[in-house]
């Protein structure tokens, strides 16, 4: 009989992962240290972190179906991954982000939670003064 075994993921060694998600086929996780780490869809098969966003305090993760949306601790959030037709990376563009982009419409405000479906994006945002 074929047995599964778990992984051993050499980058995730030494860190705490705060906060794990999960999408059709791939994942991603944060770690208490303020970074995002990625792995899945036939590209990553051990945790590849994410050095575009060194200099950010990442803080949570969401996964959609081919795509992942990230929030720092500033409120920007930030997306990668196939928008497809639907544009639901919040770009001006329906191409592929290999690497996270700033979701510019939301740059001039504070997101406080994002949640990545299947083919869409809802998020919430501090209510300005």
């Amino acid at each position: 009989s074929r047995r599964t075994r778990p992984l051993h993921a050499d980058e995730l060694m030494g860190r705490r992962v705060l906060q794990v998600a999960a999408g059709h086929s791939h994942a991603a996780c944060v770690t208490d240290s303020g970074e995002l780490l990625f792995w899945g869809s036939g590209i990553y098969l051990e945790p590849y972190r994410v050095t575009t966003l060194l200099n950010r305090q990442m803080t949570f993760v969401s996964c959609g179906q081919d795509y992942t949306m990230a929030l720092d601790h500033q409120g920007q959030l930030y997306s990668m991954g196939k928008g497809g037709k639907t544009g639901v990376l919040g770009q001006a563009s329906i191409k592929q982000l290999n690497q996270p982009a700033l979701v510019e419409a939301l740059q001039d405000k504070k997101v406080i939670h994002v949640h990545a479906g299947q083919s869409h994006v809802a998020c919430l945002v501090e209510e300005e003064d």
